[in-house]
């Protein structure tokens, strides 16, 4: 049995996301599967055929890009079985994020193969976990960066400097420059001496260099990963999986008023489900953006671009539905139709989803029923905290749970110093200050009987002798702590190492650090620790040299 924690005891909670992994019912309306209900859930997924009747453009603009990153023969045959009806696909996705960004993007890849092995085993069916690599965004200084662990157990920050000059530049055609050799650099003073480190680094080099972009970077990471799997990997910004949304562009461009109005009445009904809505509407704009250059430029419901610095440029929507015919690679969908565009394209049985996207598919069923897009199940990913067998010696000599590190370091070493009544000053403090201000009450009485004048005089000196009795107490915590100085480093250590800055390690922490310690046994300890379909936070404990 898995080792796990509810997601209510955990920081960072989402209230919807809540409710529709402990309390379903709540949220079932909002919703188009019963997803905690895997008969009821494939039953009403499999039928599914996809909506785009050839999948050839698709097929073949997955089959260049696979062929570009050296993926693998397995990969190559899922993009391959694609093109059969009867094929299902498990999908899921993110930004490419700078050296595969944060520990999720991980567990969700890990997910969406584990799914798709379930539900080919479930149905009889040939399954393809599907990543949708979102190198269409826009938000450079989401991706530009990891946070990973020092030699000191320390957390240390790594970062592309330079931000592209346009600011709606699309991440995934940005080009490294020589600063990744320099990271790349402090990435191997940052990581520990062991036999991982320097296959590892090499093997990261020729994917991150000089001259690649940053989304072909992470294709080639990823490929790498998870090759043996044959996980398909799909950028939103090849040109040739677009061909088919042409039609679909139209039908949006077509009905975006009601659109908008649909979406608008969701947003309304989250809200009065007692939820916060996760998309705002901007009900004079399209839900896509356009491609101008490397740039994706919003546009309103009257066809004018509103580009950044200067007057907007008016084309119309009819001029829009000739571009969408004749260029539908030029189209990006904002968040609010990403789903439906990738549910449009693959033949999708279920999308593994985080919290955050869980949270705001509850505002598109409409938008689904609209534009006549089947939606499928919708599956919690793979939510993990690594230990690490030094982490959990800690845990263990202190009797702490990882959950109760989210209380911060200071907390829990006052918890176990003040176990000792010599450790705490509390008593000691509040006694002398009950005694002060009894002797102050009495002196302050005494002064005004010789001369009242000098009330204000006795304020100050009193306010002085408080101050310094402030001081006493923070130096007397901060002698008992240096008393204790190994017990306030581990602590410090390990709520660093499971719950930095308050986040959870999965949110916070990339794989370098770990893949540089434990190889490809971290996918493996993942995978034999974990439950897909447990629904909780999961705890995987790491060992060196397994």
């Amino acid at each position: 049995m898995a080792k796990s924690i509810s997601f209510s005891r955990l920081p960072g909670g989402n209230p919807i996301f809540q409710d529709y992994v402990k309390s379903f019912e709540r949220v079932r309306h909002l919703y188009s599967v019963n997803y905690p209900d895997p008969p009821a859930q494939w039953s009403s997924v499999t039928h599914r055929q996809g909506t785009t009747e050839d999948r050839t453009d698709l097929v073949e603009g997955l089959l260049d890009d696979a062929r570009r990153w050296n993926c693998t023969r397995q990969t190559r045959q899922h993009i391959e079985a694609l093109r059969h009806p009867d094929t299902l696909a498990v999908v899921t996705g993110q930004q490419v994020g700078l050296f595969g960004g944060p520990l999720y993007t991980f567990y969700k890849a890990t997910a969406a193969v584990l799914w798709a092995q379930a539900l080919q085993a479930l149905t009889g069916r040939l399954a393809v976990p599907v990543f949708w690599m979102e190198t269409s965004d826009h938000d450079f200084h989401e991706v530009n960066h990891i946070r990973m662990l020092d030699p000191g157990g320390d957390e240390a920050l790594l970062q592309l400097p330079h931000a592209p000059e346009e600011k709606r530049r699309i991440v995934g055609t940005i080009t490294l420059n020589g600063e990744i050799e320099k990271l790349i650099q402090r990435l191997w003073a940052l990581l520990p001496a062991n036999t991982y480190r320097g296959p590892f680094l090499e093997q990261l080099r020729s994917f991150y260099h000089p001259g690649e972009t940053l989304g072909d970077a992470f294709a080639r990471f990823m490929a790498h990963l998870f090759g043996e799997d044959g996980l398909v990997l799909y950028d939103a910004e090849n040109a040739r999986c677009k061909k088919p949304l042409a039609p679909l562009w139209d039908r949006i461009l077509a009905s975006s008023p009601e659109l908008n109005r649909l979406l608008t009445e969701a947003t309304q009904q989250v809200h009065r489900s007692g939820y916060p809505p996760q998309i705002q509407p901007q009900n004079d704009r399209l839900q896509l953006f356009l491609r101008t250059g490397d740039v994706r430029v919003p546009v309103t419901l009257r066809g004018e671009l509103l580009h950044d610095g200067r007057p907007p440029e008016k084309l119309g929507l009819e001029e829009l539905r000739r571009r969408a015919e004749r260029h539908p690679e030029l189209f990006i969908p904002k968040v609010s139709l990403r789903p439906v565009v990738q549910d449009y394209l693959f033949p999708t049985a279920a999308y593994i989803a985080g919290p955050a996207e869980i949270a705001y598919l509850a505002q598109l069923l409409p938008l689904y029923r609209q534009l006549g897009v089947t939606p499928p199940a919708v599956i919690p990913r793979l939510s993990v905290t690594l230990i690490e067998s030094k982490v959990r010696k800690v845990l263990d000599k202190y009797n702490f749970t990882p959950e109760q590190l989210r209380l911060g370091a200071d907390p829990l070493i006052h918890q176990l110093l003040s176990a000792d009544p010599s450790n705490d000053p509390v008593s000691l403090f509040a006694g002398a200050r009950r005694k002060w201000e009894e002797i102050n009450d009495e002196l302050m009485g005494g002064m005004m009987a010789i001369d009242p004048t000098l009330e204000h005089t006795v304020e100050k000196t009193m306010e002085r002798q408080r101050q310094g009795l402030d001081l006493l107490e923070v130096k007397a915590r901060e002698a008992i702590q240096r008393k204790h100085e190994t017990l306030v480093a581990q602590v410090r250590k390990a709520c660093v190492n499971l719950m930095p800055g308050g986040q959870l390690q999965e949110r916070r922490y990339s794989l370098p650090y770990y893949l540089a310690r434990y190889g490809r046994s971290l996918s493996l300890k993942v995978r034999q620790q974990c439950q897909v379909d447990l629904y909780r936070h999961q705890l995987v404990y790491l060992e060196e040299g397994e």
